[in-house]
């Protein structure tokens, strides 16, 4: 069997970038954008004044003028400042000619239709002249760079509707499993709910995906074959069950079926040794293992990445580092990924404090649904102790803080 590191890099070179489209602007936040994005003229555009107050000229510092005129934003005053007067100016309006400073209107004292101006007043203050938050045909946007809110409001202020970006991929699910029923209703003997169905569709929507359409199919080879064939319209299957050499395992043999080639299957890791991983053309397919903590460890190691770089980001996730709570024993023997909890703690390696939670077998979800991250032990006997420092991951996307 091949390393997860060894895993982890097929998957990425299987990935590729999805091809860019038009996309409305409304519907471009979290995507890469495919173009870069130039200003249409200069910003701003004339210069502007940045507060509420008068538009005056140096030589009147210290004396009392008359207001000749107003401008309000979205405006524009056609005359000309002169010595000896002044215009009242509204925060974004454009400065009139012969403007060479505008003095706020708390730094003033008006009475009736005369202003008592301070002394002195400073060459261009509170203006902001043109083109110096960024110049016509300047790229202000790259492309490769994610959409965030501020570069939407950056791209409409350039009179943009829609933008050249990376689509996200488009995922299916196919759990497996005669054991499994669906939410509701009573159960058969040796039957269980399906979690994995909604755990992946949760997994997909955290990494920014529309939910997936989901098929659940017996332990049928022809059943399965159908579901692939539905779903043939998707950029990435999962599969869920059925991946390993058991008598009712018929993954390996429905993706043959289809003529999806294998790239591998098992990697030596635990949990989730059985995962597959397959191709045809630029499809993906993941089988991974029904329990559900490796159906959980094989989404978040190797699903993920792949939307990430179909998606124009960046495959690899972050290793942060933390301190141990308690003392931890690793056997050794292959890498173990260990549901863990991470707290803020201001006297820990990196800024976290890590929890390893109790181990648990990986059909065992009620100890891990406590865990934010995963815990990467490698594959060499050791006993970690409390305080050491250890790497981990977060479970989908980064806190913010």
């Amino acid at each position: 069997m091949i390393t997860p590191d060894e895993a982890l890099e097929l998957v990425v070179r299987a990935a590729a970038p999805l091809a860019a489209q038009r996309v409305a602007l409304d519907d471009a936040c979290g995507l890469v954008l495919a173009e870069d994005i130039l200003a249409d003229r200069d910003y701003p555009p004339f210069p502007r004044s940045m507060m509420d107050g008068f538009a005056v000229r140096l030589a009147d510092a210290g004396t009392t003028v008359p207001v000749v005129g107003e401008v309000p934003a979205g405006s524009v005053w056609e005359g000309q400042v002169v010595a000896g007067q002044c215009v009242e100016i509204l925060t974004g309006a454009p400065c009139p000619r012969g403007a060479e400073a505008v003095v706020p209107k708390e730094h003033v004292a008006r009475r009736e239709n005369f202003v008592d101006l301070p002394n002195p007043i400073k060459p261009g203050q509170n203006i902001a002249p043109q083109g110096s938050d960024c110049r016509r045909a300047e790229r202000v946007l790259a492309a490769g760079q994610v959409v965030t809110s501020m570069a939407i409001a950056a791209i409409a202020s350039f009179g943009r509707a829609s933008i050249q970006a990376r689509p996200r991929p488009t995922l299916g699910v196919i759990t497996t499993g005669e054991e499994l029923a669906g939410p509701g209703g009573p159960l058969r003997p040796g039957q269980i709910r399906n979690s994995n169905g909604p755990m992946l569709a949760a997994m997909a929507r955290d990494q920014g995906l529309s939910a997936p359409r989901h098929w659940h199919v017996a332990d049928r080879l022809e059943a399965t074959v159908q579901a692939l064939e539905e779903a043939a319209n998707t950029n990435i299957v999962v599969l869920s069950g059925g991946v390993s050499v058991g008598t009712y395992d018929f993954v390996p043999q429905a993706l043959a079926r289809i003529g999806a080639e294998t790239v591998f299957h098992g990697v030596k890791q635990k949990p989730a040794r059985p995962i597959l991983l397959a191709r045809q053309g630029p499809r993906l397919f993941f089988g991974l293992p029904g329990n559900p903590l490796s159906c959980h460890f094989g989404f978040h190691r190797y699903v993920a990445p792949a939307i990430r770089k179909m998606s124009g980001l960046a495959a690899a996730r972050r290793v942060f580092q933390g301190e141990l709570a308690l003392a931890i024993e690793s056997k050794g023997g292959r890498v173990r990924y260990v549901p863990g909890r991470a707290e803020v703690s201001q006297r820990s390696a990196g800024g976290w404090r890590v929890e390893v939670l109790p181990e648990a077998s990986s059909a065992d979800i009620f100890q891990g649904c406590r865990a934010n991250c995963y815990v990467e032990l490698p594959a060499v006997a050791h006993v970690y102790r409390a305080g050491e420092a250890i790497g981990f991951t977060w479970l989908g996307r980064e806190p913010w803080w």
